[in-house]
């Protein structure tokens, strides 16, 4: 498992929550919570750590 906190960043930037919760399966209320700050990265558990960070690389390169 691999966690990295600016492509997370770069992945709630670039993307709707509702795209995020549909690729990812998290719960939107997380996804929200992060977004919005109610919720720090740092407080991420290490699989949406790693799931976010997985779909964020993916996406990067399509860019």
């Amino acid at each position: 498992m691999e966690a990295n906190s600016k492509d997370i960043e770069w992945f709630l930037e670039h993307m709707t929550q509702y795209r995020i919760v549909k690729e990812t399966g998290i719960a939107q209320s997380k996804i929200s919570n992060f977004k919005n700050g109610k919720t720090k990265l740092e407080n991420l558990t290490l699989r949406v750590a790693s799931e976010l960070t997985t779909f964020s690389k993916g996406l990067q390169k399509g860019v």
